[in-house]
């Protein structure tokens, strides 16, 4: 009888080894939607973020200052309040007519884009010349009702950072 203990004490210690050493892989991230987005890349969020976590999107190439926008994802499902605040990282001022002064564009079909009127959103009035490391006060905004697709903050001083809206049915 001793051999047949020594043998379940070798396949309970083998088991609990091979239970004990878990899932050694990344799980990969499946597409629900059935799109393909190919230029999304994920990545873990930060302790002090809101989001559990972060998605960016490649930005396109005549894109003015896109990281001076500072958002929590560049993904949003419908209905999401996104919030942004703006930091000039650059090493020179930038001349803006009202800042900050931005407007939300949605991305037609035939590639244009249309402003969504009642996204304008205006903090202070007159000439500003924004120097280098101003950061602008937290901007918000909500995306109920809006199509799923491609969407553009424009700010008048012509920085801007694209973003998209994901349907929240699958």
């Amino acid at each position: 009888m001793t051999r047949f203990y020594i043998q379940l004490i070798l396949i309970i210690q083998l088991a609990a080894i091979l239970l004990a050493a878990g899932c050694t892989t990344t799980p990969v991230s499946e597409n629900l939607t059935g799109e393909n987005h190919a230029s999304i890349t994920t990545t873990p969020g930060t302790p002090e973020s809101k989001a559990f976590y972060k998605v960016t999107i490649s930005q396109p190439n005549d894109a003015n200052h896109p990281d001076y926008i500072k958002m929590e994802s560049d993904v949003y499902n419908q209905g999401e309040v996104i919030e942004f605040y703006v930091v000039n990282e650059g090493s020179e001022s930038l001349l803006c007519d009202y800042i900050p002064t931005f407007g939300v564009s949605q991305r037609m079909d035939d590639g244009s884009w249309r402003l969504l009127p009642e996204s304008s959103q205006t903090a202070s009035g007159g000439l500003r010349d924004w120097k280098p490391g101003e950061v602008s006060r937290t901007f918000r905004f909500a995306t109920t009702g809006w199509m799923p697709g491609r969407y553009r903050i424009v700010f008048d001083c012509g920085i801007m950072r694209e973003f998209e809206i994901w349907s929240v049915t699958t």
